[in-house]
């Protein structure tokens, strides 16, 4: 068996994810099969010599037992103490990071209600803690299950090992102690780093530069991490794999120059990577090129040369080891199936530029190095790609057609963005370097700047990207699979391979499928309910065009969330906003959306001073009732007084049925969808349509969610847990997602 640790870490890495998938009786299935599988292998005499699936049955064993230790201590968590307020002990370990007007921290638990306990707990508070890492926190804390609504928050959380979220009630004590772990240091030296960089590059520029350089993204605006996604770049701004490959090797590149010798070389990169996994903050994807680089060092320490593929394995097999819910994280994901890609790709498809150096000059020899750094950028680009198709087609729905254009521009500029950026930090501490710190920082800021502005000119480009949120794309994946697993058989069975035909096919399938799901979803419309707390704000879309019913809310990532949805809609402009009422639910994000998205034409049910400032650079009319063509094949009929304030929008021959008072009658009974703020109004039966939605905060969303279910109506409630889309397609079939 040549690459044990390949088969071990892939196994129980993609086995992880089905068990978590389908949940724990899977588990259990699993491990019943693996062991019978296991049994029927030791009787087969070639299977046994081989030993491949008897390591891939062990593998399995180990999967399905790691699943269910890890489900353990969430599922203890949950029944004790989510819920309830509680007495807590705990030590803080990490930076705190601000989200609009909310602040956030991770503690880790000693005592709970005076028993010792082991709990992580994410808290969040309305001013920031007057405490420093590894301080120690006493207090009453409120714990709520993290991520109630949505699976795919709830897998994001449990891969970081944090279970359970909680917010302060009264008073807390902090008391700190002198004798600080390694941990405290490290910490200290990121918000070392991030404060440096924010003093000697204010703005954006300095954002950017601190998130190519740590991953830390609490500065950079929504504007700017759209624009990374919309062109394809948004891994430069999550450090991964590539940002740790890119300084080892400039690590080993300054030592070759120092004309340091032997082991010496690879010993100290070894230092440098444990590090740079520590300030990073050991995200799974750097862990993962970490693990990985580490293997190879220590392959030059004692002269062996490590196997890519192994090492991958091996690199998979720890992180499974440490956290088994890290197989959820999509960071992980992405990292894995693009290094997977590359190394494989490599492999099969060898593209090499032939030249001939020989009595050349010294720009000849410049010129073909080049090309070769294009070619390899343009390679790994590809393969990368291809092997994350299904992490982008399942988790976000979307393909940019950008990133591999993108990625040739900005990869050097971005590189150098991220060593100078490093220099520039190291210079800032060191007081005799000061000479050279406005070089390095203007090199930074130039960089910088030209990414920016390139990602800005990327995502302006109309239809950027794929929608792959059809179910269509999941069958063409399920095809592609099967093409693939069938060369790997025919391989293994005639000893020959060839990858080009189904790869070909499944290229070919892949431009049909976007064709036709591009034909087949044509005139769908999405209507988006923003996760606002108790408010309403509607953005309906056509893939081209948006408009926006109420832009109110009261919670701390209101803004955040309609940005989010008007991004996803793919408008940068509002063709036309409604704005119901003057009130905190209805209109207090007003001047942010006129002033961001310069709406063509705004109705209002009623004006105040305030709001008739708001609007007065814009073309606005005032009504308390209406009827309003917005396009083709949607309408909006309004009415707002003292009585009522409603609305029903016509989407393609399917009415949806708007209130933005909680308590009330409303304009008609006769939909098909219902939104409601808050509740549904006393009058209403949610039973009668075929999806209620209601916009509200946490605690209000869950409990009336829990009412309307059981009384037999299909609900959902936005309750901060994201945005919910409604996506209504031209021959009335309705689908809702959580997004």
């Amino acid at each position: 068996m040549v690459r044990p640790f390949a088969i071990i870490g892939f196994t129980i890495f993609f086995a992880l994810n089905i068990i978590f998938l389908l949940g724990e009786k899977a588990a259990i299935v699993l491990l019943v099969l693996a062991v019978a599988a296991f049994v029927l292998c030791l009787f087969a005499e070639s299977t046994r010599r081989d030993l491949v699936i008897p390591t891939a049955c062990v593998s399995l064993v180990v999967a399905s037992l790691l699943s269910i230790s890890a489900g353990l201590i969430p599922q203890e968590a949950d029944e004790k103490f989510v819920g309830d307020e509680h007495q807590i002990k705990a030590t803080l370990i990490s930076l705190e990071t601000k989200n609009y007007d909310r602040f956030y921290n991770v503690v880790k638990t000693t005592e709970i209600d005076g028993q010792e306990y082991e709990l992580k707990i994410r808290i969040s508070s309305e001013l920031p803690i007057d405490a420093e890492p590894y301080d120690t926190i006493e207090g009453n804390f409120v714990l709520f299950n993290l991520g109630e609504y949505s699976e795919d928050s709830r897998n994001y959380y449990l891969s970081q090992n944090v279970f359970v979220g909680g917010y302060q009630r009264g008073e807390y004590i902090v008391s700190s102690s002198e004798d600080k772990p390694i941990g405290y240091y490290i910490l200290m030296l990121r918000k070392g780093i991030k404060d440096s960089l924010k003093d000697l590059l204010p703005g954006d520029s300095g954002a950017l530069a601190t998130a190519l350089l740590i991953g830390d993204k609490e500065n950079l605006s929504e504007e700017i991490s759209g624009n990374f996604s919309a062109a394809g770049i948004s891994h430069l701004i999550a450090v991964s794999g590539l940002h740790l490959s890119v300084w080892c090797l400039f690590v080993l590149r300054l030592f070759n120059m120092l004309r340091l010798k032997g082991r010496l070389p690879s010993v100290l990169s070894s230092v440098f990577v444990i590090i740079f996994m520590a300030v990073s903050g050991f995200s799974y994807s750097v862990m993962r090129s970490g693990f990985m680089m580490l293997v190879m060092l220590l392959g030059n320490i004692i002269s062996k040369r490590a196997d890519s593929l192994n090492s991958l394995g091996f690199a998979l097999t720890v992180l499974c080891f440490i956290n088994p819910y890290c197989a959820l994280s999509v960071g992980l994901q992405l990292s894995f199936l693009a290094t997977l890609g590359i190394v494989i790709g490599y492999k099969l498809f060898k593209i090499e530029i032939k030249r001939d150096v020989k009595n050349k000059n010294k720009f000849y020899i410049f010129s073909y190095k080049f090309l070769d750094f294009l070619l390899g950028i343009v390679k790994s680009t590809v393969f990368a790609c291809a092997f994350t198709l299904p992490v982008m087609i399942i988790s976000f729905g979307r393909i940019s057609l950008l990133s591999l254009p993108a990625n040739l521009i900005v990869y050097l500029p971005a590189t150098i963005c991220m060593i100078f950026s490093g220099f520039s930090a190291l210079v800032y501490f060191v007081p005799f370097l000061s000479f050279i710190q406005q070089p390095l920082v203007a090199v930074v800021r130039w960089c910088a700047n030209f990414i920016i502005s390139v990602a800005d000119s990327l995502s302006d480009i109309p239809y950027s990207y794929i929608k792959a949120s059809s179910d269509v794309f999941l069958v063409w994946l399920a095809g592609a699979l099967f093409l693939l697993a069938a060369a790997v058989l025919i391989k293994k069975f005639s000893g020959k391979l060839n990858v080009k035909l189904p790869v070909f096919l499944c290229a070919v399938t892949f431009f049909f499928t976007c064709v036709f799901s591009s034909i087949y979803h044509q005139g769908d419309i999405t209507v988006t309910v923003c996760d606002v707390g108790n408010g309403s704000a509607i953005v309906v879309s056509d893939n081209k065009r948006a408009v926006m019913i109420g832009c109110g809310g009261d919670n701390f990532y209101a803004q955040s969330n309609i940005e989010k949805a008007i991004t996803d809609s793919g408008a940068e402009q509002l063709d036309f906003l409604m704005i119901p009422r003057i009130s905190q639910g209805e209109s207090s994000l007003a001047a942010d959306i006129v002033k961001d998205y310069r709406p063509q034409y705004v109705l209002a049910g009623e004006t105040d001073s305030e709001l008739k400032n708001i609007l007065k650079d814009v073309s606005y009319d005032v009504s308390s009732y209406a009827t309003i063509d917005i396009w083709d094949n949607v309408s909006l009929t309004y009415k707002t007084d003292a009585e009522q304030s409603s609305a029903v929008l016509s989407v393609n021959s399917v009415d949806i049925m708007i209130t933005f008072k909680p308590i009330g009658d409303i304009l008609d009974k006769n939909t098909d969808v219902l939104i409601s703020r808050e509740k549904v109004p006393n009058s209403v039966n949610a039973a009668n349509y075929a999806l209620t939605v209601l916009s509200s905060d946490y605690e209000k969303g869950y409990y009336q969610q829990t009412m309307l279910e059981l009384g037999g109506a299909n609900a959902a409630a936005t309750a901060e847990q994201g945005n919910i889309k409604i996506t209504v397609s031209t021959d009335g079939k309705i689908s809702a997602e959580r997004v």
